[in-house]
This record gives C-alpha cells, sequence and structure tokens, in this order.
C-alpha cells in the first residue's frame, strides 16, 4: 500500500513513518511510504497511486485544505487523514471528505486506532487495482483512475487522472487486466475508459478532454459499446 505523508516539520514527518513502519510490522503489511515537505511540491509531483495521505493542516505556501481541495480535483477517491493541534481545522476537513483526523501532538496508540478505523474504510470501499512497473518502480493503480491506455513504442501509456505512467508491455496485456465490460479499443492502439467519454464527433472521440482517434474499422463497435454503457449507467 503506498502512502503519502505531507508535513513540512521533519520531526513530525520521520515520526509518522516510524509509526506506520511499526503499525506495518505489527499488522503484517507493507507500505511504501512518500514525504513531501510542503503541498505545492506534493501537488507537483503527485500520481493518483496512492490509497492513502497524511496531511499536515498548518504549513507555508498553502495550507492542508487548501492543498486537500486542489488534490481532490485530480484524485476524488484518495483515503486522507488531516493533521492538526487544531480541533475546529480538524473539523473543516470533512469539507473535503477527509477520512479522520489526528491530533499533535500524535501518540502511537491514537495513531494505531485511526489505522486501524482506515483499514476497514479500504476494505470496504476498495476500488479493483492493477501493479504497473514504471522505471523500476512498482505502482498500485486504482483501475477507476485510468482513463485511457495507448500504445507507444514497446510501451503503454497509462493516461491516469493528473498523470501518465509509461510501462514496457503489450496492449493485449492490458485488455486481459482491466474491465472488458468498459474498457473498449477506439482503435487498434487505444484502450478507452468508458467512464471517461464525454463526445464523439466522427471519426474522434473525447476521453477526458482529450481527443483520441477512431478507426473507421472499430466506429462502429466502438459508438455501440459507448451507447449500451450510458443506457447501463
Amino acid at each position: 500500500m503506498r502512502i503519502a505523508i505531507v508535513e513540512d516539520e521533519k520531526e513530525n514527518s520521520d515520526l509518522l513513518e516510524k509509526f506506520l513502519t511499526d503499525y506495518a510490522n505489527e499488522n503484517g503489511l507493507s507500505f511504501c511510504i512518500d514525504k513531501f515537505g510542503d503541498g505545492l511540491d506534493f501537488l507537483a509531483r503527485y500520481k493518483p497511486v496512492y490509497a492513502l495521505v497524511f496531511m499536515d493542516i498548518k504549513m507555508p505556501n498553502i495550507d492542508g485544505i487548501e492543498t486537500a481541495r486542489r488534490l481532490r480535483e485530480i484524485d476524488e477517491r484518495v483515503g486522507l487523514i488531516f493533521i492538526t493541534n487544531l480541533l475546529n481545522y480538524a473539523i473543516r476537513g470533512y469539507e473535503v471528505n477527509a477520512v479522520d483526523f489526528i491530533l499533535k501532538p500524535v501518540k502511537y496508540a491514537d495513531f494505531s486506532s485511526r489505522m486501524n478505523k482506515f483499514m476497514k474504510y479500504r476494505a470496504k470501499n476498495q476500488q479493483k487495482q492493477i501493479v504497473l512497473v514504471c522505471n523500476n518502480t512498482k505502482y498500485c493503480v486504482a483501475v477507476d483512475n485510468i482513463c485511457w491506455v495507448e500504445v507507444v513504442g514497446h510501451n503503454l501509456n497509462y493516461h491516469l487522472l493528473g498523470s501518465v505512467l509509461s510501462v514496457h508491455a503489450s496492449l493485449v496485456s492490458a485488455e486481459e487486466s482491466l474491465p472488458q465490460a468498459y474498457f473498449v479499443k477506439c482503435n487498434s492502439g487505444i484502450l478507452v475508459n468508458l467512464n471517461y467519454v464525454k463526445a464523439i464527433e466522427r471519426d474522434s472521440v473525447c476521453v477526458n478532454g482529450e481527443w483520441l482517434p477512431i478507426s473507421r474499422p472499430k466506429r462502429k463497435s466502438f459508438v455501440a459499446a459507448v451507447t449500451k454503457h450510458i443506457a447501463l449507467r
């Protein structure tokens, strides 16, 4: 499980990392932890591959609430736990669908209790996920965050919400790992998530704001798949 810590104070960031390591060891889990020093750096480097984000509220440049608002524009589903020393700020976290909050100074007993709550929440709401290997790094990606997949040379570019991961693989392997009910080819080299189709005009389809080509052999079956998908929503 990939987790991000967004905290400007190194001492607090290191403490959260230690607590996560201890919790993982106690529960037979494995966490991959990335740490960010402020909200702007986090947003600039963000990829929708995290299961959980720990967000400090009081930070320089932009605070945690504003960072979370911008995060929700690119990822509505990632788990979010606020870290704060002011209860009224924590309550504001529910405006951006925070799962929980922890008051400073963070104690392990409280941290462990909140993690138990989150793990139950995650088990109940977990989406189908796939593992992608990009530049020797493994990313666990929610299928619903994949807008389309395209062949580029000998690689596949997975276009996620707000980012792209390049993977050495074939389109056939992508088709096998993704739900065929709503991942459909618009041409021989592009696999589209029908949930992100916004419009179709002649030989093009708009997918999450980008226009992609529809080939003549695929047009009839692709349009039929889109029509059926809309009817079933």
